[in-house]
């Protein structure tokens, strides 16, 4: 009977690890998969381009 007992929590712990696991990678997925798919078939994204600084000298002095 003990058995019965520590096979069915272990499949608990288990099971519902899995199942959370499973979750936070769909959830993670999810949002960016049409841009996995793009990637994918080989649709490289534009070069990413930060913005230029203000230059120093254009600062008002009083």
């Amino acid at each position: 009977m003990l058995h019965d007992v520590l096979t069915g929590l272990a499949l608990t712990v288990f099971g519902s690890a899995g199942a959370t696991a499973i979750g936070v990678m769909r959830a993670s997925l999810a949002p960016q998969w049409s841009r996995i798919c793009r990637l994918a078939l080989g649709n490289v994204e534009p070069e990413f381009k930060p913005l230029s600084a203000l230059p120093f000298a254009k600062t008002v002095r009083s």
